[in-house]
């Protein structure tokens, strides 16, 4: 009897779901290239926002009966980690970030193209570790990720090579890492409009460095970057590196530098 209760209760385990939690959609869609539809994913918010939102305990229980949470280590996120976990316990903190070398005060590593492959690498490990009936599935997934992975770095890299940009405006520091990774010199500039007896001085300087372009993150800085682009002859590039798909991010990105 108790033989054909194990027989008929090995399926259903097999087929059973995990849940896992993200804070964002960004990183739901890298757990679900390798995860594909064999884990039930909960988002914390379905559209990034770096202030804290106040959660129902009814949402907090939800989210805290997940088997994993995954996130960048970002410190919004790690907040709602210390939430989840005084909630459950049990449950499986996982950092996407680490073993990447980071930058000082730049949690934005998915922004390097094969730092990507060490947030994989995380996922993959935690995943055969608390569903193990299924490590081939998820190691086959795994391995076709990082193909992906490289061919996008690949076609990334002959582009920018083959391109005259090498110098960059910045607002902020979200393309650290993918400058970087290609080689491209950051400038930091002030979120502010430019007095109208800077400009000569700027135009001279932008052109001996010869930047072309000014990345901005969204609506909330595009008329300085409207203003300083108008200024100094440069195009202005909006850039969200929070939004959802990270092939998507960084192949535009990488076409709006060219445009």
């Amino acid at each position: 009897m108790i033989r054909f209760l194990i027989f008929l209760l090995v399926p259903l385990y097999l087929f059973s779901k995990y849940q896992v939690v993200t804070y964002f959609p960004l990183e739901s869609s890298i757990v679900r290239k390798i995860a594909q539809d064999e884990v039930k994913i909960r988002e914390i918010t379905h559209r990034f926002t770096q202030k804290e939102q106040k959660l129902p305990y009814s949402e907090i229980s939800k989210l805290s009966n997940a088997k994993v949470y995954f996130h960048f280590g970002l410190d919004i996120e790690n907040n709602y980690a210390k939430l989840l976990k005084a909630e459950n316990p049990e449950l499986i903190v996982v950092d996407l970030s680490s073993n990447i070398e980071k930058i000082d005060n730049n949690p934005y590593i998915w922004m390097d193209i094969l730092a990507i492959r060490e947030i994989a690498k995380n996922v993959y490990e935690s995943l055969i570790l608390i569903d193990k009936y299924k490590a081939e599935f998820y190691k086959r997934n795994y391995e076709i990720f990082l193909d992906e992975i490289d061919n996008t770095f690949l076609r990334i890299k002959n582009k920018l090579n083959s391109s005259e940009i090498n110098t960059v405006y910045v607002f902020d520091d979200y393309w650290e890492y993918f400058a970087r990774r290609f080689r491209i010199k950051t400038i930091k500039r002030e979120k502010r409009f430019l007095n109208i007896n800077e400009i000569p001085q700027l135009m001279d300087y932008t052109q001996k460095m010869d930047v072309k372009k000014v990345l901005f993150l969204d609506d909330h800085d595009y008329n300085i970057a409207l203003s300083l682009g108008s200024n100094l002859n440069i195009k202005f590039v909006e850039d969200n590196i929070f939004e959802d798909n990270w092939q998507i991010n960084l192949l535009n990105l990488t076409d709006n530098l060219l445009k």
